[in-house]
């Protein structure tokens, strides 16, 4: 359904995806690397909140749409269906204390198609920084760069603050401490609402698009996530 609305990001482009606490951001960067792997694309994430571990099984879970005990129950026929088709096209790493700099390294060297950093605000940089708002601006301007420079696409996944909590419309404003300088350098941010409580029952997501400098598109698209398979 977001397609229909919003184009997809091409090489150079930089996108932003943002939530509260878990609500689902890091299943939503698996259930979408997964469908860049699904085009031919090879994909890096690179991960300083999720353990790479787990960021890469929710990506085979969303692929073969199947709980952690299916695949453990057929682990060998899984593993090797995988293998098969996306054998080296997908790299997840463990990157805290990572700096921008290393990434923009690794781009250079691999040449990723599409790169995931989550979370952003947490890759290291140099230099000195009056506020700490200033220093994310940067992060996020080196990160934009990164996909000029690399020819690639560059997903940064953040926080929203907690204002946004509970909240359907999750719009740019709500950009963990940030106002604008992190979202001035994005081509397209996505932020994932929700509503009522934080059970497991409680599926319906609300995917708001707040900057849009495809086709300046704006509204919020309703679905619903089954956490268990990792699909939106």
């Amino acid at each position: 359904p977001l397609s229909k609305h919003v184009p997809g990001l091409d090489r150079g482009h930089f996108g932003i995806i943002f939530a509260r606490p878990e609500t689902g951001k890091t299943t939503f960067i698996s259930f979408l690397a997964q469908k860049f792997l699904a085009q031919g694309l090879t994909v890096a994430i690179w991960g300083n909140e999720e353990p790479a571990e787990r960021t890469k099984l929710r990506t085979i879970q969303s692929h073969f749409k199947a709980t952690r005990k299916e695949l453990e129950e057929s682990r060998a026929d899984y593993v090797q269906k995988w293998n098969s088709t996306y054998d080296g096209t997908l790299r997840v790493f463990k990157c805290v204390g990572t700096s921008i700099q290393e990434i923009d390294d690794w781009c250079k060297i691999n040449k990723p198609d599409v790169v995931f950093i989550d979370q952003l605000d947490k890759v290291k940089i140099g230099g000195k920084f009056n506020r700490g708002d200033e220093k994310l601006k940067e992060i996020y301007l080196q990160a934009r760069e990164i996909a000029k420079r690399n020819e690639c696409l560059v997903w940064g996944v953040s926080q929203a603050s907690a204002e946004a909590d509970s909240m359907m419309h999750v719009e740019y404003q709500y950009l963990d401490n940030s106002k604008t300088g992190k979202a001035g350098e994005a081509d397209l941010i996505i932020g994932i609402g929700r509503t009522g409580d934080r059970s497991p029952e409680n599926t319906k997501r609300y995917i708001c698009i707040s900057k849009n400098k495809q086709n300046g598109w704006h509204g919020t698209v309703e679905c619903e996530l089954d956490m268990y398979r990792a699909v939106y």
